[in-house]
């Protein structure tokens, strides 16, 4: 027996296809819109998706979207000129048209200055690390952008590390984040930022949950680059 110390300890096998059904089982844990995709598929009337993504629907430009590790083939029907950008090969076993990638400087490599909309829901490829490493990422995913594109970025502040959730203004700290992005050309037009309230039942019990939106993150925000 081995103590697993981290989760890149046991990094997706890509190269064996008799374990296809391993990757795919890892990789559907961390995607919870994958739910929506396979439950969508099975009805031929209607297509599932929850609130926040209709509120993103009806705030796109025209133009290129892409969606970046955020299973994002579960908008297939409902957005035109939609890339799905995923870094799990597995994906393509049950979504040929996913573009498969390994780092995320090579977005913009394939699409420069390309996409009119760029959205990432509660990517946890993005998350468990510190600010600073998303803004890189952040960085890259901008070279794809082309003028006027609006970014829709959310994640979960349960999932970032390396900051001191005693002392520091919990707001304060992730609108602070938002308005960093200026440097990079994003400027923020609107934002929704939300944390957990404890609060006692009727039985005098606490709930369980982790922050009010656990799917699609309690920090969100939509981004204008220019």
């Amino acid at each position: 027996m081995k103590l697993i110390e981290d989760f890149s300890d046991y990094p997706m096998v890509v190269d064996n296809q008799a374990i296809d059904r391993q990757n795919y089982i890892r990789y559907r844990m961390g995607r919870l819109k994958h739910e929506l995709w396979l439950k969508s598929r099975k009805s031929k009337d209607t297509v599932y998706v929850d609130e926040y993504d209709n509120f993103i629907i009806q705030q796109l430009n025209l133009g290129n979207t892409c969606y970046f590790g955020s299973a994002g083939y579960y908008v297939e029907d409902l957005i035109d000129n939609l890339t799905v950008i995923e870094e799990w090969p597995v994906v393509k076993t049950f979504y040929p048209k996913a573009i498969i990638i390994k780092n995320r400087k090579e977005i913009g490599d394939l699409f420069p200055n390309y996409f009119n909309n760029f959205v990432i829901i509660n990517n946890r490829g993005d998350q468990w690390h510190n600010i600073e490493d998303w803004k890189e990422n952040i960085k890259n995913y901008t070279r794809a952008m082309a003028p006027g594109c609006l970014f829709f970025y959310s994640f979960r502040d349960t999932q970032t590390v390396l900051w001191n959730r005693l002392k520091e203004n919990h707001y304060d700290y992730f609108y602070n984040f938002g308005k960093s992005l200026e440097e990079f050309g994003l400027h923020i037009v609107w934002h929704d930022i939300q944390f957990a309230v404890k609060e006692k039942d009727g039985a005098g019990n606490y709930d369980v949950l982790e922050n009010p939106d656990t799917t699609n993150g309690n920090i969100k925000f939509i981004f204008k680059y220019e």
